[in-house]
């Protein structure tokens, strides 16, 4: 059972300190407070990276490299992701990194942002249709 008043519990992953309590922490009965060591957010987050990796096939390592190979920035835009989680006005879920692949071999490409990656599925990751695209900016573009 768990008791609490004024407890409080720091979060070994994010280290914020929040009220030791379940609305906070998920229950955990082999630990001795009876809830988790990260507190729910921080479960939340690695839980998706989870699921895109096994979704993907690739390790969990595997992924960490890729993130610091790119700087931890999607790979068409250049936007950092840690810069815009900070930024509490951005819905985080448009910017969460995507596992980009190839969806005719599966081959996983890169990570890119939420809008790069819908962007190229918009356009069938076809080349030809991302050059038209191109041409077309530049000449309805205003000076």
């Amino acid at each position: 059972m768990i008791k609490s008043t004024d407890n409080l519990k720091k979060c070994s992953k994010c280290k914020q300190t929040y009220p030791a309590l379940p609305k906070f922490f998920y229950r955990y009965s082999n630990r001795k407070d009876g809830l988790d060591a990260w507190c729910k957010e921080c479960k939340k987050d690695y839980d998706k990276i989870r699921h895109k990796v096994k979704k993907f096939n690739i390790s969990l390592k595997r992924y960490i490299k890729m993130l610091n190979e790119q700087d931890g920035r999607c790979l068409i835009c250049g936007r950092k992701f840690d810069e815009i989680y900070s930024n509490p006005k951005q819905n985080h879920i448009y910017y969460t990194p995507r596992i980009d692949h190839d969806h005719k071999t599966g081959k996983v490409r890169g990570i890119l942002c939420h809008h790069c990656n819908t962007a190229l599925g918009s356009f069938n990751e076809n080349p030809l249709i991302l050059i038209r695209a191109i041409k077309y900016l530049k000449e309805n573009q205003e000076d």
